[in-house]
């Protein structure tokens, strides 16, 4: 038990230290009786502007003492033997957790791509070189030694893969049209592979290159907590999936459903959207049968906090957004399922967030990295994650995993992400 003395108790400390103590199976107790803690014997910390002689000290900014959103001055300075934030040109380890893990810099900057996505670079653990480490497990555990607290008794490590289902199939159950309109546009483009494969496809003589649910099913029975999250939304520009009434579609998903949790893949202009958001999710229930509790957001779109307060409204309990599109690394700090810290409200929510540090588009399409160094790549993330504690999170699409076109020779990265160290 480390006893910490502070002059006031908020839900932001509270929620800090919850992250530092409880997520590593330590406990801690808050005291603000200055002669208690200073006759108490345990292990301390003092987290305020009064001085305790031979007490580990920090005098803290005022970010967890608040209740509002406010511009803040922000720079980098020394603790101990690694760099922190510093708030108005007060360095402060607690703090620095907070300002990361509750994504406060995404309720104040308004730099945005065309998808409306928080950009990576924006992000001041991108800006100061953080954004590949989980710096919010390298603080924790920084501010521990700093009590003097050196042995974890508990480090959580698990690998848990997740993949997007945006087209159930690349031609099965499109029909004549949209498969005529493909076919004429891989003429066009000289495609001819792809028109090949189109009509065997067509005639039955191969499998649906999209189909590859048989894998993904037998990977549950090495990793049970593999998620898959199925696009509902009515097609156009970026929806390309079957009808949601499809019968061989929801046939898929009720089989797979069996041995793999399957969450919902909001559409496109769900994030904004309660009305659309609803609809969808209701869609996916009527398929399986039962309430949709797990949630990750097509072309990642998330803005904080409309978005994670609509998925609340709609009774989701985890959501596994939280990462960027354009680049690698730790959005939050971490790679810990965290519950998700309302700065509106100022009230630890139910939704448990459940960062994922790298996307298979992102290695490939974004980054442009050959296969060759997407390995190092995934390599340094998932050090990362088993040295700090944590899911190795990662989403792959039933599409990428045929391994065909530009995906060829990317199934030995597939492999390394689920390797078992």
């Amino acid at each position: 038990m480390t006893l910490i003395f502070v002059e006031k108790i908020t839900t932001r400390l509270c929620y800090t230290l919850d992250f530092i103590f409880q997520a590593r199976g330590l406990s801690y107790e808050l005291i603000t009786d200055a002669n208690k803690f200073s006759s108490t014997n345990a292990t301390k910390l003092n987290y305020s502007n009064r001085s305790f002689q031979g007490i580990p000290s920090i005098f803290p900014c005022p970010l967890l003492f608040e209740e509002d959103i406010k511009t803040i001055a922000l720079d980098k300075a020394p603790f101990e033997d690694l760099e922190i934030l510093s708030f108005n040109q007060i360095p402060d380890p607690l703090a620095s957790i907070f300002y990361v893990l509750s994504r406060y810099e995404e309720y104040e900057k308004s730099e945005r791509d065309t998808h409306d996505r928080f950009l990576a670079y924006a992000s001041i653990q991108s800006a100061f070189g953080w954004l590949k480490e989980p710096i919010c497990d390298r603080w924790a555990l920084c501010l521990l030694r700093f009590i003097g607290i050196a042995l974890i008794p508990y480090l959580e490590y698990k690998i848990q893969p997740t993949f997007d289902i945006d087209s159930t199939f690349a031609y099965e159950e499109k029909g004549m049209v949209r498969n005529m309109a493909g076919l004429l546009r891989d003429l066009s483009k000289g495609k001819i592979n792809r028109v090949t494969e189109r009509i065997r496809v067509w005639i039955k003589k191969r499998k649906d290159p999209f189909d590859t649910f048989d894998r993904i099913k037998a990977l549950t029975g090495t990793y049970p907590n593999t998620r898959c999250f199925w696009l509902m939304a009515d097609y156009g520009p970026y929806h390309k999936n079957l009808p949601y009434k499809n019968a061989k579609q929801c046939e898929i998903i009720q089989e797979l459903s069996k041995s793999c949790e399957i969450g919902i893949h909001p559409g496109y202009n769900s994030y904004t959207s309660a009305k659309i958001l609803a609809l969808e999710i209701s869609r996916l229930s009527t398929v399986l049968k039962k309430p949709i509790s797990t949630s990750r957001q097509h072309f990642l779109r998330i803005r904080i906090p409309e978005t994670y307060g609509l998925l609340i409204e709609q009774g989701i309990k985890e959501d596994y957004s939280m990462g960027y599109a354009e680049t690698t690394g730790f959005r939050m700090g971490t790679a810990r399922q965290t519950p998700w810290f309302d700065l509106r409200t100022n009230e630890i929510t139910k939704l448990q967030l459940q960062p994922f540090c790298y996307m298979d588009g992102t290695l490939n399409e974004y980054l442009k990295l050959t296969p060759e160094e997407a390995l190092v790549e995934v390599k340094t993330l998932k050090s990362n994650v088993k040295k700090y504690g944590g899911a190795f999170r990662f989403i792959w699409h039933n599409e990428t995993l045929g391994f065909q076109y530009h995906w060829k020779d990317w199934e030995r990265v597939f492999e390394e992400s689920i390797k078992e160290d």
